[in-house]
């Protein structure tokens, strides 16, 4: 069933160029954002020498050495998050849009199996970009390390495989919104309005109760800031270098709740 549920969805996106070119442009402002943060900080860092805080390591001198690298990395991928869910939405509202949901079920799918077709796209929307992260800080990290140990390379490693959790967790958000709401421009700015305003306000103001625990506030911890000084000066929360357990058992119950509303919005719902 995996296997007819892959070439279904593959078929519905091949000739896609919107798909496409949404794609291309989310891993090129990952790899667009890496680099260009780099350079930023390279030139922070000089400006600081002349001024009083010249002696102030406030900033790394370069994000992508081992073992560092992936951590770094894997923080400043989950900013950009909101790219892919873009398209995750596209992926889920073309269903409505193109009446290809109905003419799924005519052809002997159930609704349960448009679900988990959609939960697959996130997933390999997620693997993807995961891939790409981890080969590019493969490749930079051998690039910019000097003294190499083997055991520096892989030693952070745990930070890109909860980047996967992490994307998986907001893309299986962005699907549930989109099978919710149904019109592409519309999900995109409830997902907007809910990730970048009420969320945060909902957290900051009930961070003591259950601000960390709210479904992106939780997803966001799997992946906290890399501890250095220039956080640490601003107050934000830093990485204690381990990725919360209860964040990551609390991420894999919020995906499957996000199935399982998607499910039951479908199932509830006259296509």
């Amino acid at each position: 069933m995996i296997t007819t549920l892959l070439k279904i969805e593959w078929r519905k996106v091949a000739k896609n160029r919107i798909f496409w070119i949404m794609l291309l442009l989310s891993f090129a402002s990952l790899i667009a954002a890496l680099l260009g943060l780099q350079e930023i900080i390279e030139q922070t860092n000089s400006n600081l020498k002349d001024t009083q805080f010249g002696d102030l390591p406030l900033l790394p001198t370069n994000i992508f050495i081992f073992p560092h690298v992936w951590h770094n990395i894997a923080f400043i991928a989950r900013f950009l998050k909101i790219f892919l869910a873009v398209v995750m939405i596209i992926l889920v509202t073309n269903e409505y849009t193109y009446n290809t949901l109905r003419q799924n079920l005519i052809t002997g799918l159930s609704k349960g199996n448009l679900v988990v077709a959609k939960g697959i796209d996130a997933i390999l929307l997620a693997a993807t970009s995961t891939v790409i992260l981890f080969v590019f800080g493969l490749v930079m990290g051998f690039i910019s390390s000097d003294e190499l140990l083997l055991k520096d390379v892989f030693r952070k490693i745990d930070y890109i495989g909860a980047y996967f959790i992490m994307l998986v967790g907001f893309l299986s958000f962005a699907m549930m919104i989109a099978f919710i709401v149904r019109k592409a421009a519309i999900s995109i700015m409830v997902l907007l309005v809910y990730s970048y305003i009420l969320e945060l306000v909902l957290a900051f103001k009930y961070e003591e109760i259950f601000g960390n625990y709210l479904p992106l506030r939780n997803f966001n911890l799997l992946i906290e800031a890399p501890n250095i000084p220039a956080f640490q000066t601003m107050g934000i929360s830093i990485s204690s270098y381990t990725i919360p357990t209860v964040n990551l058992v609390l991420s894999v119950v919020y995906i499957a709740v996000f199935w399982g509303v998607s499910y039951l919005v479908l199932k509830k719902r006259d296509l």
